[in-house]
């Protein structure tokens, strides 16, 4: 048997055990259930569904700007088409690892390196993974009261800038480990230190605006979902929903997500006084607009361009011996905030 083969049935087991576990210990009535999809506002809805194309066209953009400061001038289309290409890979793979497909795209279109090109990628995911772990974080705290009876927005700006000090904390540290003779001749700290520079930098201003802004579409068109279920909530109590979310989902334990999701949103939604069969229809809802929908118009453009398997294996050879390799030729100079 596969690895494969034995990653898919660990993940089948997963989504049923979470699933399960979370039908025995909610009371769900399924003509409840019925009764609140029958009375969707389909307006509403549809609406949303624009909000995955909008959502993955700014971020397309701000890989194009990383990729532009690499000296890659990458067409806003073809970033678009690889975006979208990638997303429909990372649905189905554990932890959206998936999403790394748009390096190849890149990499068969232009003469850009391999170190470069993974560079983009890794720096693009980070600005994804820091906006939720900040809103996330901001709202775990903010539902457990570990601060009080502070508002969302405050425990926000405290998270955010407790991350700032982080990120600084975290570019010494590894500036400092690669002058370490035990430490400065592995590959991966010499890429870790050029990938982090590349979301702290001056320039990188712009890709967190890009970022903000592509967050700020996808929490109003899930507050679309909530409002076609006639429930109504804050747009920072819609973020911090929605971040704590896609973090639980993001763990490698189930099929594109579920159990996992709807686990966290039948917790986080009780905290308003909104059923689990609300709950359910939304996650439901959310799982047909953002992911179905994204995959579906995704795999659209995989068929029309699918990438080179011959660059996936090179690549995934590439990346083996960045992560294993040691004694890798560096410039003398650091980079320059």
């Amino acid at each position: 048997m596969s690895r494969k083969t034995i990653s898919w049935i660990i993940k089948i087991a997963g989504t049923a055990l979470i699933l399960a576990f979370l039908f025995s210990r909610i009371r769900f009535n399924t003509g409840e259930f019925v009764k609140v999809i029958s009375s969707l506002d389909p307006l509403f809805f549809l609406l949303s569904l624009f909000g995955v194309v909008i959502i993955l066209a700014v971020k397309s953009f701000r890989w194009k700007l990383l990729l532009q400061g690499e000296g890659v001038n990458y067409h806003p289309f073809k970033a678009f088409s690889a975006y979208m290409a990638s997303f429909t890979i990372g649905i189905v793979t554990p932890g959206r690892i998936g999403e790394i497909a748009r390096l190849y795209y890149v990499r068969e279109e232009s003469p850009v390196e391999f170190y470069g090109a993974f560079k983009t990628v890794v720096a693009d995911r980070i600005f994804d993974l820091t906006t939720l772990f900040i809103l996330g974080t901001s709202g775990v705290l903010f539902y457990i009261k570990a601060l009080g009876s502070l508002p969302g927005y405050a425990y926000g700006l405290i998270v955010f800038a407790a991350f700032v000090f982080l990120y600084s904390a975290t570019w010494l540290l590894i500036n400092k480990m690669i002058k370490m003779k035990l430490f400065g001749r592995y590959h991966i700290l010499h890429f870790l230190r050029d990938t982090w520079f590349m979301v702290i930098n001056k320039r990188s201003v712009i890709c967190w605006f890009i970022t903000v802004a592509a967050y700020v579409v996808y929490f109003i068109t899930a507050g679309w979902i909530f409002k076609a279920l006639e429930i109504n909530l804050s747009f920072i109590d819609v973020a911090f929903i929605l971040c704590i979310m896609s973090l639980v989902t993001i763990i490698p334990i189930s099929i594109a997500g579920f159990g996992t999701r709807e686990a966290s949103l039948v917790i986080l939604l009780s905290q308003y006084g909104i059923s689990s069969e609300m709950a359910l229809s939304f996650s439901l809802l959310q799982f047909l607009a953002f992911f179905l929908w994204g995959a579906i118009i995704g795999m659209i453009f995989w068929i029309l361009k699918p990438v080179s398997l011959k660059l996936v294996k090179e690549d995934s050879i590439s990346i083996w011996k960045l992560v294993t390799g040691i004694d890798r030729e560096v410039k003398n100079s650091d980079p320059v905030l």
